[in-house]
């Protein structure tokens, strides 16, 4: 990852194994010495394999992803750029290898009813939603929201969305402009980095935006039309043993009511 002068990005291009390890190794601040040691090796081979004046083994690249944690995508890229097949697959949320966990998820969302939840791939584009996240969209902005944007950041930060309603947006929107960043960094993902482009390029973040509320330990979004409020607080779920780069990828996000004006606002028809 390159960041320029004034938050501009973009993406670096590894164009060899040695490249590739010496990026992640640099990410997770670890010196040659303490990768090294990490992997019973001694720097003097860490070098070498930096350099690419040696080939790692397939298992030694397999053992450098799993020691710098590297999601599946990844571990998958790293093989590749070592000249080695991808070690896991990639699947579509239709495959019928994985439709159990599809149901799964759905029934989870559902369970979240009466109050929103929905579930999101890496580029939070939104794959499935329950009741609870059509009315909230409906109530704030109208069913033909989600027809024009399937992505969630998108939908919370355009102003044919939920922005014109969202209480202290510049906070909410510092938070997720990190969040992104962050995404990005570890990712390399190129559709991330649209998005980001797409909604804050002429936005950089600002490292002295307060909190809104100093006594509530979590970020809340605060929505409000006219008489109507909404405030919520969320969490996101992953799959805890995902062996498949889809499913580890997949976000679900569930929204908590954090007053009983937000609790009557869902709970009514």
């Amino acid at each position: 990852m390159i960041v320029k002068e004034k938050e501009e990005v973009s993406l670096l291009k590894l164009q060899s194994f040695g490249d590739s390890l010496k990026f992640w190794r640099e990410l997770h601040r670890k010196t040659q010495l303490d990768l090294a040691m990490d992997l019973d090796v001694s720097a003097k081979h860490l070098s070498f394999l930096e350099n690419n004046r040696s080939t790692p083994s397939r298992q030694m690249v397999l053992k450098i992803a799993e020691v710098l944690r590297l999601p599946l995508r990844q571990r998958n890229s790293l093989l590749l750029a070592a000249g080695y097949a991808p070690e896991f697959k990639e699947s579509a949320l239709s495959d019928q290898q994985i439709q159990s966990v599809a149901e799964a998820l759905q029934r989870l969302i559902d369970k979240q009813e009466p109050f929103p939840a929905f579930v999101v791939n890496t580029e939070y584009k939104i794959l499935n939603y329950n009741q609870g996240f059509r009315k909230l969209i409906s109530k704030f902005v109208g069913d033909k929201a989600l027809q024009i944007h399937e992505n969630a950041i998108e939908i919370l930060c355009s102003e044919t969305g939920l922005k014109p309603y969202v209480e202290h947006y510049e906070i909410v929107e510092n938070f997720l402009k990190r969040r992104l960043f962050d995404e990005i960094l570890i990712s390399q993902n190129p559709k991330l980095l649209d998005l980001y482009q797409k909604l804050f390029s002429n936005n950089p973040m600002n490292e002295l935006l307060p909190l809104v509320d100093m006594q509530i330990p979590i970020l809340s979004l605060r929505l409000r039309k006219e008489n109507l409020c909404a405030n919520f607080f969320s969490t996101i779920t992953t799959l805890g043993t995902p062996l498949d780069v889809t499913l580890q990828e997949l976000k679900i996000e569930c929204f908590f009511p954090m007053d009983e004006e937000t609790k009557c606002v869902l709970s009514e028809p």
